[in-house]
């Protein structure tokens, strides 16, 4: 029997590199984004994105942010073994309540992109505390335009949210603003301190759930 297969998304403008403190007790291929087209759901965005490669029923797909909405949406319709989020947002749980407040005002209709784009970088440097690996996030966050930014912040905010076919399998920061890990169903582990970057400081603790959590269920 072969060995169980993961597809790694990346979160918001960030691509594998952010994975390089991660050890995945399966064999991963990592995605890269590509660009959306004007007005795109995230429906037909993980459409584009995840149906040309061969993902099979018994493969897991692992999404950061981003990458974790996109799993599940994408999962709605195709089978697969399991979705594993990482300081994502789970399909059961709504958006909070300040994100449902921006969607009803229609607040990114009228704001600038390069503005949402700089809101963005702001916020991160805000939650986060400064090194070289967030200033290489940074750096790496730069490749895409200021309309890649506003088209994420208004595909989610319109996400509907569909049940996946599969099991969702959620990891959470306590610290987390973004994407907070209360009220999300079991099974769900927390980093205990992690912001929503969690990747920079909690490495070692993803790849220890990975292996004695997620794994051992497989």
């Amino acid at each position: 029997m072969r060995k169980n297969r993961v597809w790694v998304l990346p979160g918001m403008g960030a691509d594998s590199r952010i994975f390089k403190s991660i050890q995945f007790p399966w064999d991963a291929t990592y995605l890269e984004w590509i660009m959306p087209e004007e007005k795109e759901s995230i429906a037909s965005y993980s459409e584009r994105l995840l149906s040309h490669h061969p993902i099979s029923k018994d493969d897991l797909i692992f999404g950061y942010s981003l990458g974790g909405i996109v799993a599940q949406d994408w999962a709605s319709r195709h089978e697969v073994k399991k979705v594993v989020l990482l300081n994502s947002l789970h399909y059961s749980v709504p958006l909070r309540a300040q994100y449902r407040r921006l969607a009803a005002m229609g607040v990114l209709n009228w704001t600038p992109d390069e503005s949402i784009r700089r809101l963005i970088f702001f916020m991160a440097r805000l939650n986060t505390e400064g090194s070289r690996n967030f200033e290489l996030v940074l750096e790496m966050m730069e490749q895409f335009p200021p309309e890649y930014y506003h088209w994420v912040l208004e595909a989610v905010l319109q996400w509907d949210a569909p049940t996946p076919k599969c099991e969702v399998i959620s990891i959470g920061g306590s610290a987390d603003l973004v994407f907070p890990e209360s009220n999300i169903p079991q099974p769900h582990y927390v980093l205990e301190g992690a912001t929503h970057l969690s990747f920079l400081s909690h490495g070692k603790e993803i790849s220890a759930l990975l292996k004695e959590k997620v794994d051992s269920v497989l």
